[in-house]
């Protein structure tokens, strides 16, 4: 990698992290009058994995605001629904098809998160932006004289801004130097030991397996376990893995926590075992429980982590705000940190929410802070209080994120109880009450985000 030229010494607008919200943010901000902006970030390359690939409709209204949401759906496969499966048949699905009097996008996108970074660089790069790798966040401080936020890196270099945005991930250094609290906002409230741990990758499969959709996400439900499966689209981008002429499948499943920690990347044999224990016969690669035997070809990828969820106490930190420093042409100036994406809100992967939260906070904080820019030397009240809205607005949405998450773990895991006449019982009474029309459309609209932008 080739060594970039020295950081600017100041900017307005500091962006911490160049993933999606990062990027988001910056073009953001930029779609709203603020050119003056920097985004770094800690990695000296992108990271090629496909990790979020669901993009749904709410993400897709805001992602056409900064001009990237028709290059993501030539590419992405447009996927229907969101289908629950138990081994007595299907449970119910979450169809998007229906809400198509209600937005342009009446599908979930399946995208990978590395081409939707590469959309959204690449748009940045359209507007003039360059992403500055790589450079870690060591400090942040307030610098009372100067009236500014002064960030200073692990390469020495240091900048001034008037405002940081930290979408530098769960881990955030933003938040932890800004001393933001970030816990689980209802600890034990629908929490599930069952599915407490999980197990992703991107695999191919030795032969065609009839039961892997081509065009919908798939969760089957046995007891005590689940399986998800999403086909992988091809990337454009050729340095990705999934640009090949194979078909990719994105799997996931949850660990017993009795059975010890899953390894850092688990293996394709590693998750083969666990196919075979509770997947569809279909996907097993034991003979005795399948005639046409399928293993796991190829492992490109995996992850393990544990199911949790935490919020920070606040969205924003208006740095000594009774304090109205004068920059040099006398007018009142700001110094304002804020958080977004993960840095803000972690929860469970169920039903696709993180980056699409994470992408929705970026999108509208780059109006926001723009707004506040402009209106601030002169109103500086009135600007505070549309920062401290918006944040208010944000941390409601989490709030409810977090919420719908944990109610559909809590789901999962009563789908899955055991004894054959109770999984039974509970089939045919889930079935008949997430069925109705009403009880749907209204699930298709709170994952599409719909409900909740």
């Amino acid at each position: 990698m080739q060594p970039q030229p020295p950081l600017p010494t100041r900017t307005t607008v500091l962006i911490v992290g160049a993933g999606p919200t990062g990027l988001a943010a910056a073009a953001s901000l930029v779609q709203n009058g603020c050119k003056d902006i920097v985004i770094v970030d800690g990695g000296e390359i992108r990271a090629v994995s496909s990790r979020a690939m669901v993009i749904h409709a709410a993400t897709l209204e805001s992602l056409e605001t900064i001009g990237c949401t028709k290059a993501l759906v030539d590419i992405g496969t447009q996927a229907k629904a969101i289908e629950l499966r138990t081994p007595f048949g299907k449970v119910f699905d979450v169809d998007f098809a229906g809400l198509a009097e209600e937005t342009q996008y009446p599908y979930t996108l399946l995208v990978s998160q590395y081409s939707t970074e590469r959309v959204l660089e690449e748009r940045l790069k359209e507007i003039g932006v360059d992403v500055h790798r790589p450079y870690k966040l060591e400090t942040l401080n307030d610098d009372e004289d100067g009236g500014c936020l002064v960030a200073k890196f692990d390469s020495g270099d240091v900048i001034t801004a008037n405002y940081v945005i930290g979408a530098d991930g769960a881990k955030s250094t933003v938040r932890q130097l800004s001393h933001i609290k970030f816990e689980d906002p209802d600890k034990g409230t629908f929490e599930t030991k069952t599915l407490a741990q999980v197990v992703f990758a991107d695999v191919t499969f030795s032969a065609p397996v009839p039961y892997l959709p081509t065009d919908r996400v798939r969760a089957l439900i046995t007891p005590g376990a689940f399986l998800l499966t999403i086909p992988v689209p091809r990337s454009p981008f050729p340095e990705s893995y999934d640009h090949a002429d194979k078909t990719i499948y994105r799997i996931g499943m949850n660990i017993p926590l009795s059975h010890g920690t899953p390894p850092p990347s688990p293996p394709a044999e590693y998750l083969q075992k666990y196919i075979n224990g509770q997947g569809p016969p279909g996907l097993s690669s034991d003979p005795s429980v399948n005639p046409n035997p399928v293993r796991i070809e190829e492992c490109m990828w995996s992850t393990r982590f544990r199911m949790h969820s935490a919020i920070a106490e606040r969205f924003i930190n208006r740095v000594h705000a009774k304090v109205q420093s004068q920059d040099e042409s006398g007018k009142k100036s700001a110094r304002v940190v804020f958080i977004v994406g993960d840095a803000a809100h972690i929860h469970s992967p169920v039903g696709g929410q993180g980056m699409n939260l994470g992408l929705r906070d970026a999108i509208g904080i780059g109006e926001v802070v723009a707004k506040h820019i402009v209106s601030f030397p002169n109103d500086p009240e009135g600007a505070d209080e549309l920062i401290e809205r918006y944040a208010a607005n944000r941390y409601e949405r989490a709030i409810s994120t977090i919420s719908l998450t944990k109610r559909a773990m809590a789901g999962i895991s009563t789908v899955g109880v055991s004894g054959f006449v109770l999984r039974r019982v509970v089939f045919w009474v889930m079935k008949l009450v997430l069925n109705i029309p009403f009880v749907k459309r209204k699930m298709a609209r709170r994952v599409s985000g719909l409900e909740n932008r």
